[in-house]
């Protein structure tokens, strides 16, 4: 039977077609939870990040550091370094404050990155009073915005340029019919942004998201017309297995994307914050705010994309509202879709669906776009078929056959990594050297820097083969290692505590290559050192993509520690060759 009265359009969000229950925020695999909290002002915080495709600062190159530490030692450093922050400010000392608060973002960086371990409300609770005592820092009055909810139409240098950029013969035809498109959704979004008490003109960021397409995916695995990731559409209630992925369907996505949205503004009081916060992750730009102790977005030092992503949002407003002045004759807008959903307990396909109702597949398909392979899940699903289509296809879904269709494996992508093999990597994502040749269509062994690879994803259960410390089944505290193909002396560095220049030293190695069955020593210390070495204060050589915390995170002390040391030091200066001192 019909479970959801003819419902007309894109309306139909207000409803609950394609929800099988109430809207719940789940927690993500690696973000922590959405949920809304209520600082001492009354201000929402929103926690967590937007985890950005592959955008990195030049002061933040973590990833790797995971390897050291688990996120529970992670998180209590975390919170140990934020103690810290709160007893140096009350000393009035803003600039140790400074300091602690920017080395507990780093970890917290950390902690988001990682696509292995869920978060915990501890991660939670430390952002939010992260929030605070950086407001406390700046000791900056909190003040309603000049017209709450407003964005403000800054037509600057940048903003001009984007608007030229639009202009071009290319970028307007690809322009219009990305608006063009967004009739078939506007009106559902409108009505969301309105429940919310949202700006209006947010209706429009999809142009520069995905130019209204729901089956937009990009390089960095973002997909939808919102473009969630995986973790963060998970933090806000979109559901991903091999049969379906709510990122894909726009009535699914757009709640949660304005949710999030929400959530952003409720933090920074701020929409080019919030804005520039949904492209590159709150954390970053939380850490920009700590470091320099500015709030202009137009002063800030973010990734390049995300400097460009406000000012193009601006060009597209400043277009639409004044196209007689730049000459710009908008198209109609394409009609919302009028459907109605019936319930299917059993997989069936859409091209049989699609045959039974007499109508393109193509169509069929851009109802459901969250359908992943053309197969309905086995489970049951809420398929969208053209309104008054619903009783033809009730009264004869037991002639539909069901579909044997099995999900193939999952994939994701990895970007190779300084020392890093394919045996490495095989390891790393639990299969073998010959399907990753397969897979990426290697037929030797070289792989270069940079180079981005197909590796094995997640499996049945939807449980991510995440970047994992090496497990080699000896103990950390063992006085020699045996080296095994695709071990490199980085890899070996980080599951024993220890350095490459340390484990040169102890093996009187002068290059970094190593072959299988070489066996290394990790201590020149022997038993009664108890197995670790003995590094006492040594130098360093600062290597390309280092920073203060890498390098803090790889010899175990602290940043603070490390300027102690070396007094010279510019952080944000650190040059490929200079030598610094590791205190011990």
């Amino acid at each position: 039977m019909i479970k959801h009265l003819p419902l007309i359009g894109l309306l139909i969000l207000a409803g609950c077609v394609g929800h099988t229950g109430p809207r719940t925020l789940e927690p993500g695999s690696r973000s922590p939870s959405a949920t809304g909290m209520a600082d001492p002002t009354g201000k929402t915080v929103v926690v967590g990040e937007l985890p950005v495709p592959d955008l990195t600062l030049d002061h933040v190159t973590l990833a790797d550091s995971l390897a050291v530490q688990d996120p529970d030692r992670l998180l209590a450093d975390a919170r140990r370094r934020y103690d810290a922050a709160r007893a140096a400010l009350d000393r009035s000392d803003t600039t140790a404050a400074r300091a602690a608060v920017d080395e507990v973002l780093g970890l917290l960086i950390l902690l988001s990155d990682d696509q292995k371990h869920a978060a915990t409300p501890a991660q939670a609770d430390l952002l939010r009073e992260l929030g605070l005592l950086v407001d406390r820092i700046q000791d900056r009055r909190r003040t309603a915005a000049e017209v709450r909810g407003s964005i403000p139409r800054v037509l600057n240098r940048r903003v001009r340029q984007q608007i030229n950029v639009y202009l071009r013969d290319r970028s307007q035809d690809i322009l219009k019919a990305a608006y063009q498109r967004s009739g078939r959704y506007t009106p559902m979004i409108r009505e969301e942004l309105a429940a919310r008490g949202l700006p209006i003109e947010l209706q429009w960021l999809p142009i520069i998201e995905s130019g209204f397409k729901p089956r937009a995916y990009s390089w960095a695995d973002a997909a939808g017309m919102w473009q969630f990731i995986y973790d963060t559409g998970k933090r806000y209630g979109l559901r991903r297995s091999g049969w379906v992925d709510d990122r894909f369907d726009p009535h699914k996505a757009t709640p949660a994307a304005l949710a999030y949205l929400g959530d952003l503004y409720g933090m920074f009081d701020d929409w080019f914050l919030a804005l520039a916060a949904y492209n590159c992750g709150e954390y970053r730009v939380l850490r920009e705010i700590n470091r320099t102790g500015n709030r202009d977005y137009w002063k800030m030092r973010l990734p390049r994309e995300t400097r460009n992503y406000v000012p193009k949002f601006l060009a597209v407003l400043h277009l639409l509202e004044n196209s007689e002045k730049y000459g710009i004759n908008w198209p109609e807008t394409h009609h919302p879709d009028l459907f109605e959903a019936v319930r299917i307990d059993k997989s069936v396909t859409l091209k049989q669906v699609a045959g039974l109702l007499d109508m393109p597949q193509d169509d069929l398909k851009a109802l459901n776009s969250d359908i992943r392979y053309g197969v309905t899940p086995p489970t049951g699903y809420l398929l969208r078929v053209p309104l008054g289509a619903g009783t033809t296809l009730t009264s004869s879904l037991d002639e539909l056959p069901e579909s044997k269709f099995k999900p193939p494996p999952e994939e994701r992508k990895y970007r190779v990594r300084r020392g890093d093999t394919l045996g490495h990597i095989a390891r790393r994502f639990r299969t073998s050297v010959s399907r990753l040749r397969r897979m990426n269509r290697i037929r030797g062994s070289l792989i270069r820097v940079g180079q981005v690879l197909r590796v094995p994803g997640r499996n049945d259960n939807n449980r991510l083969w995440a970047d994992q410390a090496p497990s080699y089944g000896t103990s950390k505290d063992a006085l020699s290692h045996t080296v095994r193909r695709g071990d490199t002396l980085i890899r070996i560095a980080r599951y024993y505590g220890t350095s490459v220049t340390a484990l040169k030293r102890n093996n009187g190695l002068r290059r970094d290559l190593i072959h299988p069955g070489q066996v290394l020593r990790l201590s020149t210390a022997g038993k009664e050192g108890g197995g670790r070495i003995d590094m006492g204060s040594m130098t360093y050589n600062i290597r390309s993509g280092d920073t203060l915390f890498r390098i803090a995170q790889a010899f175990k002390v602290s940043v603070s520690a490390l300027m102690r040391a070396n007094p010279d030091i510019q952080a944000r200066r650190l040059k490929i060759g200079q030598r610094i001192v590791i205190p011990g």
